[in-house]
């Protein structure tokens, strides 16, 4: 491919964005045999009603519109089997001391076909095993992460090594990390990267057509580990297994999903994190671009405490699609905390009414 063919070909691209057509997996914006490159970008768009309230009594009350999250990927393929990913993440941070927006590098990786599908490298900042997986089966996370995420369990992406891929004619699929543990957000080197890596892992069954069966396990210390002579690292290990079933067609999809998630020092045989979490979703399309979803969850402390806390959530919402790759969703998301930070009869309830909106190309 000549670098002014290249040139040309992005700047035409550029003027011209809005009129181009939208499909799945970005636009080619260049071809030179086996070699292609394409390029897509995906924002969330949301107005929302945002409500806080602690043992009955207002705290917080906001209502604003906002871009929270705006992606922008390039892939190079280099042919069928050789790939190559960067992807940037625009994301709102309201802790940020100048600005309240900052630019994240989410994915960097290079990915090669071993054996076929069924051995299939990532070497660099890749995703995880799960989060983007049930994302793709949950299909809106421009309204709601799904429940690792949200509970911050596990990182949607990290820097290390993974294995991935399909055996038994698709029956069986696989997804496993060696990662530094820390996530996408708080990269580290060789300077600040932890002394050992995490392990991630997914397996996956699909017996039936329309049915997945999936199995999740993590383990390490999220980059705290230190064995530097006079730096003590916190040393926390986190523990977490889980289990999916999900049963769909094109037009609807069904799914649960439990959690079981503990962390401990090193030094100490109690936990500082113990937690069983449960979720049901499910979506479905009415018809003529209209679609309905929810979601109900449910997240315990399980450590031997006087009031442990737990946490309710219900998402409902209505989706309309005006073409494709253009979504409008009207939603209702009301969780509540019960003994809200393990004080007894503490409650709290956070409630946001919305209209959330997803563009993508």
């Amino acid at each position: 491919m000549k670098m002014k063919t290249f040139i040309r070909t992005a700047a035409l691209l550029a003027a011209a964005a809005v009129a181009t057509p939208a499909f799945a997996g970005g636009v080619t914006v260049a071809k030179d045999g086996d070699s292609k490159l394409k390029i897509g970008g995906k924002f969330f768009l949301n107005a929302t009603d945002y409500k806080v309230t602690k043992n009955g009594v207002t705290d917080t009350k906001t209502r604003s519109v906002a871009v929270d999250r705006a992606y922008f990927t390039a892939k190079y393929y280099f042919d069928q089997d050789w790939m190559m990913r960067i992807t940037t993440d625009m994301v709102v941070d309201p802790n940020l001391k100048s600005k309240n927006s900052n630019i994240f590098l989410k994915y960097a990786y290079l990915e090669g076909k071993l054996m076929g599908d069924a051995v299939v490298l990532r070497l660099g900042q890749s995703h995880t095993p799960w989060i983007d997986y049930e994302q793709h089966l949950w299909g809106h996370r421009y309204v709601s992460k799904t429940l690792v995420d949200t509970q911050g369990y596990d990182a949607s992406s990290d820097l290390g090594v993974g294995l991935k891929g399909k055996v038994a004619d698709g029956l069986v699929g696989y997804f496993v990390t060696a990662t530094n543990g820390a996530g996408y957000s708080h990269p580290t080197n060789k300077k600040t990267a932890g002394s050992s890596l995490d392990f991630d892992s997914r397996v996956s069954f699909n017996p039936v057509k329309g049915l997945t069966l999936d199995l999740g396990y993590r383990t390490g210390y999220k980059g705290t580990k230190s064995l530097k002579a006079g730096v003590s690292g916190s040393n926390t290990k986190s523990t977490m297994y889980q289990l999916m079933a999900t049963y769909g067609t094109e037009d609807y999809r069904f799914g649960a999903n439990f959690i079981n998630n503990r962390s401990k020092l090193d030094t100490s045989a109690v936990n500082l994190t113990k937690e069983d979490a449960f979720a049901l979703w499910g979506w479905g399309k009415l018809g003529d671009g209209v679609g309905a979803f929810g979601r109900y969850e449910s997240t315990k402390n399980k450590l031997n405490v006087a009031s442990p806390q737990k946490e309710i959530r219900y998402l409902a919402g209505f989706e309309y699609s005006p073409r494709k790759h253009v979504n409008f969703s009207l939603v209702y998301d009301n969780t509540k905390f019960t003994n809200s930070g393990n004080v007894a009869g503490a409650t709290k309830k956070v409630t946001q009414i919305g209209l959330y909106s997803q563009v993508k190309f």
